[in-house]
């Protein structure tokens, strides 16, 4: 056997030791785990994305275990400590754990249906809202009042609010509110509106709308006295250490025309799912990294 030819033979085999390597690092679990931001009442939001599960453990051909979350928090450090494998996160929470580990990837996005506060496609915007029969006529009236946000990594329900409102008012949200206090969800930041344990909540215009297709709101009932500008629609993402061949899965199961999955496109409001990467959110990465009150 002559030198260029065992050359050749010791580079192939030297490309296959890698390939081989690659593989085995991995992971390939058993198991799918699946979580979402808890940005409305968990049990509805679960049972919502019941069809999607399905769908995921027929194109797996393996068990979806969904993990509960009590807060967005705990979705984020689930996935950076390999607990959970997809998740919706809101756009806010994704910055945050991408700005701790470059593995969480970024790879659909559902599209909006129009409603009342929200524009069709795969954008939405954060809302101040009152109500309406207590005489808060202006965001200026506002001032001093008290205010409930939603979860510290919410991006309409706190992070957008923060960085606005010192825009606008040349102060912090705590300063300019008198009691600001977090809800957990929107559902519930609007019901502490609707009760009158706060004056107003920010929350995400997607929640508003779904609160009176639902009958929870009255068309009547509240008022917005500020909206962002549009903001992109919450993420799934995966970890990016499982291997390719499960992610093409994933993809196939959001993507693949499938009866299955309209009713439940129906009663999230939505037309489907559609493909994204970082990019989308990079604006939102670039607020969450900007101190309060600089210009960045």
């Amino acid at each position: 056997m002559n030198m260029r030819f065992k050359s050749i033979l010791a580079g192939v085999a030297g490309l296959l030791c890698i390939g081989h390597a690659w593989a085995a690092s991995c992971e390939d679990p058993k198991t799918l785990r699946f979580s979402v931001i808890p940005d409305k009442n968990l049990e509805v939001r679960i049972a919502e994305y019941r069809p999607l599960i399905h769908v995921m453990e027929r194109v797996l051909g393996r068990r979806v275990e969904v993990i509960p979350a009590s807060s967005y928090g705990t979705v984020i450090e689930g996935l950076l400590a390999g607990n959970i494998d997809v998740a919706e996160l809101g756009p806010a929470s994704y910055a945050q754990a991408k700005s701790r580990d470059a593995g969480v990837t970024a790879f659909a996005s559902p599209i909006q249906r129009t409603g009342p506060h929200t524009d069709s496609g795969s954008q939405y915007a954060s809302l101040l809202v009152v109500r309406r029969d207590k005489g808060f006529d202006s965001l200026a009236r506002l001032q001093g009042a008290s205010v409930s946000l939603v979860d510290p990594a919410s991006t309409s329900g706190a992070l957008v609010p923060r960085h606005a409102m010192t825009a606008l008012t040349g102060m912090p949200l705590e300063r300019y509110f008198g009691r600001v206090t977090f809800a957990g969800s929107h559902d519930r930041a609007i019901q502490a509106v609707q009760k009158g344990f706060v004056d107003a909540a920010f929350i995400a215009s997607t929640r508003l709308d779904d609160a009176l297709r639902s009958g929870l709101v009255r068309p009547d009932e509240l008022s917005v006295r500020w909206k962002s500008v549009p903001l992109p629609n919450d993420p799934f993402v995966y970890r990016s250490q499982l291997c390719p061949s499960v992610v093409d899965k994933i993809k196939q199961a959001f993507f693949m025309e499938n009866p299955s999955l309209q009713d439940m496109f129906r009663r999230l409001n939505t037309e489907g799912f559609v493909p994204v990467t970082d990019e989308k959110y990079q604006e939102i990465r670039r607020i969450y990294q900007c101190p309060l009150g600089n210009a960045c």
